[in-house]
């Protein structure tokens, strides 16, 4: 019988009818057992020896082969990687399988992945590399902004992705020795000659020690402090002054809006003005406050109250300190509330003027909207002291005309750059000391009615992030309750709240915490 038959029947045996294996044809048992016996002893060396030998064989080729892979991998990517890197594409990830890449990342440019990819093809050893990078988002409205507050400098808003990797350097070498917080993103959508609007800021931002370059879209605003009096102030205006009238920004309007500081010999002295009361006027360029206080304590008090109330830089004081003499005809405690109370009355209206004498309160001016003027007038007369006279001719301020989004935007941005929305500590609560920026900003929303507004809240870095990303979220939706209250349609408005992911300025200092928690409005795009 062959030996391949033998060994079929044995390994299919227990298929077999038993009867038949035991009781067939004469020879064929006696044929079985010995092909049996033939096949365990092949089965036997296939065992020991052959199968072994062969599993040994491959496993020592898979091996060599998988050393031999993750060799050429690692080299191609090494190579690749300082190819990118040299190129200045540090944006790229690129991996390999065998000889064939993948790219990854965000695009910055485009065609940039493109001409990566056409580099790595030609380096030796690469078979061919897939693109799975992203693109960079487009920003619209597009928005940068460089912050100076002394040695503090902070960058925020969107920039083309090689800008946010050079600017810093650039501005530490412009204005040596200031601490540099950098909070900008690469985005596309920016004006085609955005590098020379951040060369021209950086240079102006080393001139002025308080100012802050503002772009949107196709406009630059430069606002700042400058103190009057002051030879050196004067001495950065007419340098700063210098440098716009030699500066080319092709395409970019220039708003600038920081006034020249005046000469010593035209300040006006206190005594000058002297008048025995309390006088209070806002208009176009600020709040001048004039007139004589009981006492040191009060003056500075009526001084931190009207930064608070209309923003640090805006205010002027010509306040003369008359200790324990009557004023306007006031004891000490009357004269207080009474001062306290114009400032909050005058900060609630667009422009207008308060003069508080021994006859009364003369107050004049237009309320940003209908509601605002009610309050005014109740706020005046719960918190007016007896005896004081009220003589108000107030009214509504006439509607602003219509303006489009980009004027928004820049109306919006331009009020919250003076003045700060605050709360109280640690709550959603809004400062009745920033009633009257609310009013404002009311007035400025009422005149771009086709655009949709997001109220964004923003925390410093005390206590944990949960707590300051509820806190930034209650307080956006407080001030959308406001300007709803106020007037504004509900659908036009959407809270968000960032806590403290987005800061402005460094959480080191508390100047910078303040500055870090804020209240922004912005424009979202049709």
């Amino acid at each position: 019988m062959p030996l391949w038959f033998a060994f079929d029947l044995y390994n299919k045996k227990a298929s077999l009818d038993p009867e038949w294996v035991e009781e067939g044809p004469d020879g064929c048992r006696e044929g079985i057992l010995a092909g049996q016996a033939e096949g365990a002893v092949t089965m036997s060396i296939l065992n020991r020896w052959v199968i072994p030998g062969v599993v040994a064989v491959c496993a020592v080729t898979a091996i060599t082969l998988f050393s031999e892979t993750s060799k050429v991998e690692a080299d191609l990517t090494q190579r690749a990687e300082a190819l990118l890197k040299d190129k200045g594409m540090d944006w790229a990830e690129i991996s390999f399988s065998g000889r064939d890449g993948t790219l990854k990342g965000v695009e910055p440019e485009e065609n940039e992945a493109k001409w990566a990819i056409e580099l790595l093809d030609l380096e030796w050893g690469v078979r061919k590399v897939v693109d799975e990078t992203d693109d960079l988002k487009t920003q619209s409205p597009y928005s940068w902004g460089l912050v100076r507050e002394d040695d503090q400098v902070s960058v925020i808003g969107y920039l083309p992705y090689s800008l946010t990797k050079s600017l810093p350097a650039e501005i530490d070498e412009k204005i040596p020795g200031v601490t540099i917080s950098t909070q900008v993103e690469a985005a596309r959508g920016a004006p085609s000659n955005i590098e020379t609007v951040v060369h021209f800021s950086a240079d102006l931002l080393s001139r002025l020690k308080r100012a802050k370059a503002f772009l949107l879209d196709d406009t630059l605003t430069i606002t700042g402090t400058l103190e009057d009096g002051n030879a050196d102030d004067i001495a950065q205006f007419e340098a700063v002054e210098e440098m716009i009238a030699a500066t080319e920004l092709n395409g970019i309007t220039l708003d600038f809006q920081i006034a020249r500081p005046k000469d010593p010999e035209d300040m006006v002295q206190a005594e000058d003005s002297e008048v025995d009361g309390f006088e209070v006027s806002r208009s176009a360029d600020g709040v001048a406050m004039v007139g004589r206080m009981p006492s040191e304590d009060i003056r500075q008090t009526i001084i931190d109250l009207a930064n608070r109330k209309f923003g640090a830089g805006s205010v002027s004081a010509n306040l003369v300190v008359r200790e324990g003499e009557k004023i306007a005809n006031l004891g000490y405690d009357e004269y207080r509330r009474a001062a306290l109370a114009i400032l909050q009355a005058v900060s609630r209206l667009s422009e207008g003027a308060a003069s508080l004498t021994a006859d009364g309160l003369e107050l004049n001016g237009g309320a940003f909207y209908e509601g605002a003027l009610a309050e005014v007038r109740e706020g005046l007369n719960e918190a007016l002291p007896a005896g004081v006279t009220l003589n108000a001719d107030l009214s509504v301020a006439a509607p602003g005309e219509s303006v489009d989004a980009q004027e928004c935007q820049t109306l919006l941005r331009n009020t919250l750059e003076k003045n700060t929305i605050l709360f109280e500590s640690g709550m959603a609560t809004i400062s009745s000391d920033s009633f009257g920026l609310l009013d404002n900003l009311v007035y400025t929303a009422s005149r771009c009615t086709d655009n949709r507004i997001q109220i964004e809240g923003h925390t410093d870095s005390d206590g944990d992030d949960a707590t300051n990303q509820a806190l930034s979220e209650r307080r956006a939706g407080a001030v959308v309750d406001y300007l709803v209250t106020a007037g504004i349609a509900a659908d036009r408005l959407e809270a968000t709240g960032f806590g403290e992911a987005q800061p402005v300025a460094s959480n080191d200092t508390p100047e910078g915490k303040a500055k870090n928690r804020r209240i922004e409005f912005v424009i979202q795009a049709q």
